[in-house]
């Protein structure tokens, strides 16, 4: 039995296109068409044994006890590019962070 066997290839010297840039700028925007998601959680911080906590004067720590009204944050997903925002369920403030790195509970969440 004989079997043969024909390949054709083509090359070409293109080079794929680069999707950074629109990536870079869906990212940015929130994005209104996909499906959000929203969960509520505790954070637990191995360093103090505690949860995170957003109070209501906009600090942030990781002192409260499980169950804590403080501790229950809200994660959501809302973009392109899978930003993440988190914010107490209490308090309705997102956890950012300033030039400093640190952390403050902001009513936008930018």
């Amino acid at each position: 039995h004989l079997f043969a066997f024909c390949f054709y290839a083509q090359v070409t010297n293109q080079s794929p296109p680069n999707f950074t840039q629109h990536v870079s700028e869906q990212s940015k925007a929130t994005d209104r068409l996909s499906r959000r998601l929203i969960r509520i959680y505790q954070l637990y911080s191995r360093t103090s044994g505690k949860h995170v906590q957003v109070l209501p004067n906009k600090k942030i720590n990781a002192m409260a006890e499980d169950g804590d009204e403080h501790a229950k944050l809200i994660v959501e997903t809302d973009t392109f590019g899978s930003r993440v925002r988190i914010k107490g369920a209490e308090t309705g403030l997102y956890i950012c962070m300033n030039k400093r790195g640190k952390l403050l509970g902001k009513i936008n969440g930018q």
